[in-house]
């Protein structure tokens, strides 16, 4: 059988898919590659190889096509949410990384189980029991923790009683004389003077021996020496590969934004960034007006873990500029921010395999200080409407009444700002030079950037949540109305909302461990000049509802109708008392009229019309006594 240069083919010796390269003459053999090129090229006798039959390329490229359509269809289905707390998902998370290399391991050893026992906080009991259920369902869920009771050895004392112990501890422990008996002293005094019984001399003693060396040498001498003798200040985790630690924060933008319709000043957007740490590259950002949340993290986040290219061709820079970094850092280093430590965060991070971490001291988060550095004053700072951050402004500078950008003309900047950094050297190598080191074959395997599965999924538990109760009209929160979904005539039920800032002619709920999306009512039937109409983002949204008086004040038409209204009630009160008068008056009238006997009332009245004529004159005094019948 012939074969053409580059033709596949398969191999009756071995599996897997080749190409015939050239053509031995000495031994009438083919050289043949494997597809993958991962094993060198290799003689095939001739009768050793079979061309690929075209029908059967054909059925495997229908069923490839149909598993990508498949998983595209279950890419559209409702989004999973767990049935976990974030506290559970990330204790779960921590153990499993303590428990799953004593499961993988073929020997577990006596130091092994102290590591983990140590690292974990339990005893020998509880780790045996966490190890045994992980060996069962070799997942995070089946380390879950419940709801934990009072251990054995926690203090009975009343927090007021610790709280006065370490007072005393602190205050009472100070300068080279201080002593464990002027604490006991202190304890002492303070329970008397608040009327408490005070705990035994031993039991104080016991808790000033649970004082570190750095606690007790910050007492005698200050927090500085105890930093400066205990503290290290080395060069830090020194990182081998791209995507090994990550950094996020947020910081205002060094520039004025306006409106691009009205050229109305609108303020300093926020800058969320996130940083690579090994390659000094920027993986995504977020700009808004919005103040930092846990949205606009998961905003950035969204950007970080997703490829570039269609971002730069919806903003017209896909011809000059290019962006390479994406992915999933391993270890996820931020500061003390509540919005960048949120539990939903948190949780959704350990959820999809990556690692928080917090900042030890501010030099941890070096890079990332850097990398607002290379946006804000080495280029926000030169535009028209910036304002520098480290510096007064000067009498009779006014930075606002010179800004031309928008927020979008601003995010279009900051990108194109990054690429020129990524194509900037430093230490020898640019950051696009290091990303690419890190990436492509290497020992003979492609290694990609890690990602997560689903960036929508992920950027959905990321977000703030809130739980409301469904009414019938819909499901109502901060104003919003949203159709009830999966939740028909399931009045008064408690559901998990999550709403996206960005568009919120949309939301997700919960229902049945997924996410399905809801979407918003107020704006059926009405158009944008309606008063009521509400806006695309939760910004807009909120200067809106915040508008005018606060709830329940009102206006001075208002006040006016108040004083009305009091006037009113008195008239009418007037009104009433005249209306009871009458109302008795009639009554009475009526009874005496029944009361009376009709002739002699009519009599009495026709009596009165004339004087009679022969009317006899009046005796006075006192009436004459009967007469009897003698008379007749």
């Amino acid at each position: 059988m012939e074969f053409n240069v580059g033709e596949p083919v398969f191999s009756k010796d071995r599996s897997g898919l080749f190409t015939v390269t050239e053509y031995d003459v000495a031994s009438d053999s083919y050289i043949v590659q494997a597809s993958d090129r991962l094993t060198p090229p290799f003689l095939a006798p001739r009768g050793s190889l079979e061309k690929i039959n075209s029908e059967a390329t054909d059925r495997i490229r229908v069923q490839t096509l149909a598993d990508a359509e498949q998983r595209a269809k279950e890419d559209s289905e409702p989004k999973p949410a767990s049935r976990y707390t974030p506290e559970q998902i990330l204790v779960a998370k921590a153990r499993e990384r303590v428990i799953k290399p004593l499961h993988e391991a073929d020997e577990v050893t006596k130091e092994d189980k102290l590591h983990a026992m140590t690292t974990l906080d339990v005893k020998l009991t509880i780790l045996n029991e966490l190890l045994a259920k992980y060996r069962q369902w070799p997942s995070w869920e089946s380390l879950i923790p419940g709801k934990p009771g009072r251990r054995k050895g926690d203090t009975r004392f009343d927090k007021d009683i610790e709280d006065i112990i370490a007072t005393a501890i602190v205050e009472d422990h100070t300068g080279p004389g201080g002593t464990v008996k002027a604490v006991i002293n202190g304890v002492r005094a303070r329970c008397l003077q608040r009327n408490q019984k005070a705990p035994a001399d031993a039991t104080i003693r016991r808790r000033y021996a649970q004082i570190s060396a750095r606690q007790a040498l910050a007492s005698n001498k200050g927090v500085k020496a105890a930093r400066d003798k205990f503290d290290t200040f080395d060069s830090g985790v020194l990182t081998t590969h791209a995507l090994q630690i990550v950094h996020a924060d947020n910081s205002p933008l060094d520039c004025h934004a306006v409106d691009p319709e009205t050229g109305e000043w609108l303020g300093r957007p926020n800058l969320t960034i996130i940083v690579d740490d090994h390659t000094r590259s920027f993986l995504g950002f977020s700009l808004s007006y919005r103040y930092p949340s846990r949205n606009t993290l998961a905003d950035a986040m969204l950007m970080a873990v997703t490829p570039k290219a269609d971002l730069l061709v919806e903003f017209g820079l896909s011809g000059s500029y290019f962006w390479i970094q994406y992915g999933a850092g391993e270890l996820y280093r931020v500061d003390g921010g509540g919005d960048l430590n949120a539990k939903t965060v948190l949780a959704a991070l350990a959820k999809h395999g990556i690692e928080p971490d917090n900042r030890m001291r501010p030099q941890s988060g070096g890079e990332v200080e850097r990398g607002f550095g290379k946006i804000n004053p080495l280029f926000m700072q030169r535009l028209k409407g910036a304002i520098a951050s480290n510096r007064k402004i000067a009498r009779g500078e006014d930075p606002q009444s010179t800004a031309t950008y928008s927020v979008t003309d601003l995010f279009i900047l900051i990108i194109t700002q990054i690429c020129i950094w990524h194509e900037t050297p430093g230490d020898g190598f640019t950051p696009n030079q290091l990303w690419i080191k890190s990436f492509g074959i290497q020992d003979g395997v492609i290694k990609a950037p890690r990602t997560v599965k689903d960036p929508l999924q992920f950027r959905i538990d990321a977000m703030h949540e809130r739980y409301v109760r469904v009414r019938r009209e819909g499901i109502l929160t901060l104003g919003l109305l949203y159709k009830v979904g999966p939740y028909r005539n399931k009045v008064g039920a408690r559901v998990r909302v999550k709403l996206d800032h960005n568009n919120l002619r949309r939301a997700w709920v919960e229902f049945e461990d997924k996410w399905h999306v809801i979407e918003l009512k107020n704006n059926e039937g009405i158009d944008k000049s309606h008063p009521l109409y509400v806006p695309k983002t939760m910004w807009e949204w909120n200067i809106k509802r915040k508008s005018g008086l606060p709830r329940g004040e009102v206006t001075d038409a208002g006040l006016h109708m108040i004083n009305d209204q009091r006037d009113l009630m008195k008239s009418l009160v007037t009104d009433s008392e005249r209306r009871r008068l009458e109302e008795s008056a009639a009554l009475q009238e009526r009874v005496a009229s029944t009361l009376l006997p009709t002739g002699l009332d009519n009599a009495t009245k026709g009596a009165g019309d004339k004087k009679p004529e022969d009317s006899a004159q009046r005796q006075r005094g006192p009436a004459p006594p009967m007469m009897g019948d003698d008379d007749l």
